[in-house]
């Protein structure tokens, strides 16, 4: 049974007056005749957007390819001003507060995520040089006019020229990562998700009026199109889940962004009360539809109880808090998923603007249950006992994306640490959704769009005297 909703929810409609959402590559917009509708969270058409032809991609990529180049320091200005007019600029016809209430509209998220979203990527922009810094190799230059070239060095190279970005439409943070590229210098191809295809839409504005429109386009496209980025790329990420992962696991050619698997192991030597607020915190902040977000907890002592009174703080914040909005269809997956949840009945509620998504707690009596690897866009975790002397308990933790170990036990914390599958370890009372602009996020993207060349330049051959 859909259960009626009255409370005010953060998330509102509004009439937007949208075009349709163009394609664009050197500062220059392109119609499509095909065009596919943009919709909320209410089941509403917000607009339309168009979906470019494999052809189109094949010509931008090849002019691209030809594109007069920029400096590093180039680079890192023009980003740092594209971050400003990120943050404070009417961009394709939005202003910042009516881009943040379309992105929650489409998206489902609160407000507040995707506003924090907004400052968070405009952050990483204006501080780029400091994020390349911290991913470089020490002793790797970026030019072979370095001086430390004269000695011998490392030179930091790309791997390519162009690399394409088939972004996941469940929030804007998606979007803070690949910037990087253009830091780096790749022509970068980005086709959004159309679920939310305006976070990308704002960015490549944005860089346009920082003069990096020669770097980033803008490609609307169906599969078809983004299997053309990929082939015409020399790079490319693609975000998904576990299908997605499985069908380019073999390519070298692509980074696979997801699933994320963000996971907290609870040991009997800490305080549960303060175990239950960190996971409810992993697993409600970013709206629980993050990739960091926590979706299981293994418990050392007791995973029944801690179930229990995760439930109520689970509670707690249904009644306070607004919640992640969703699509009825979607409703509808999720609830014939929880099915099988025999512990706890769930289901959506039915609101005036889409259907909010309580979270939700699931106990098992494994590890080995394969609900502990099971992620849905929405706080829902599955608690599961740990034994510190059962390797089965560490083999459910590999390849996480984060794992929290909140334990002061040198073995569960050695243990954990030497899976290096697992791409984020934090020790201590750190939430799963903690993050550093500095700190690597399933790796730096450097490691996969770059590579250390060994180099040395003789002095002074790069400047010949001059013949008379």
């Amino acid at each position: 049974m859909i259960k009626s909703h009255s409370r005010d929810t953060e998330i509102f409609l509004e009439n937007f007056e949208l075009q349709a959402v163009e394609a664009r590559c050197f500062g220059v917009a392109y119609n499509s005749r095909r065009l596919e509708e943009v919709w909320n969270v209410a089941g509403q058409i917000v607009c339309e957007s168009s979906i470019v032809p494999p052809v189109y991609i094949q010509d931008k990529v090849r002019q691209l390819r030809t594109a007069s180049q920029l400096s590093l320091i180039d680079r890192y200005d023009r980003l740092k001003k594209a971050g400003q007019i990120y943050a404070e600029a009417t961009l394709a016809g939005l202003d910042p507060k009516t881009y943040i209430s379309l992105v929650s509209s489409v998206t489902g998220l609160q407000k507040s995520v995707v506003e924090n979203s907004l400052t968070n990527i405009a952050h990483g922009l204006c501080h780029m040089n400091e994020i390349l810094k911290a991913s470089t190799s020490y002793g790797a230059v970026w030019d072979i006019a370095d001086s430390a070239a004269l000695q011998g060095s490392s030179l930091f190279s790309r791997r390519g020229e162009v690399v394409s970005i088939i972004a996941a439409g469940n929030g804007p943070g998606v979007h803070g990562l690949w910037p990087q590229a253009i830091a780096m210098g790749y022509r970068t191809l980005v086709k959004p998700s159309l679920r939310e295809p305006f976070t990308a839409q704002r960015l490549v504005h944005a860089m346009e009026l920082a003069q990096l429109e020669e770097y980033a386009a803008f490609i609307p496209t169906d599969h078809k199109g983004a299997e053309t980025m990929i082939l015409e790329s020399d790079l490319a990420i693609v975000y998904g889940g576990r299908d997605v992962a499985a069908k380019y696991a073999n390519n070298p050619k692509i980074l696979v962004q997801g699933p994320g698997r963000s996971k907290i192991v609870v040991g009997r030597d800490v305080d549960y009360k303060k175990a239950v607020a960190l996971v409810t915190q992993s697993a409600l902040a970013l709206g629980g539809a993050a990739c960091v977000s926590t979706s299981a907890v293994l418990v050392e002592c007791d995973p029944e109880e801690f179930a229990r009174e995760l439930r109520e703080e689970f509670k707690l914040h249904s009644q306070s808090h607004s919640l992640i909005l969703c699509r009825k269809q979607e409703g509808d997956v999720y609830a014939k998923i929880l099915e099988a949840d025999k512990d706890a009945s769930w289901n959506y509620i039915q609101t005036p603007h889409g259907c909010a998504l309580p979270p939700h707690v699931t106990l098992v009596d494994s590890v080995s249950d394969i609900k502990v690897q099971r992620e849905l866009p929405f706080p829902c975790v599955v608690v599961a006992p740990f034994n510190a002397e059962d390797d089965s308990c560490y083999k459910a933790l590999s390849d996480s994306l984060v794992v929290t170990v909140l334990s002061h036990q040198e073995k569960i914390i050695n243990k954990v640490l030497a899976d290096a599958s697992i791409s984020n370890v934090y020790i201590g009372n750190i939430s799963t959704t903690w993050m550093d602009f500095r700190v690597p996020h399933d790796g730096y993207l450097a490691d996969f769009l770059m590579c250390n060349r060994g180099v040395r330049v003789e002095s002074g051959w790069l400047n010949p005297p001059t013949r008379k």
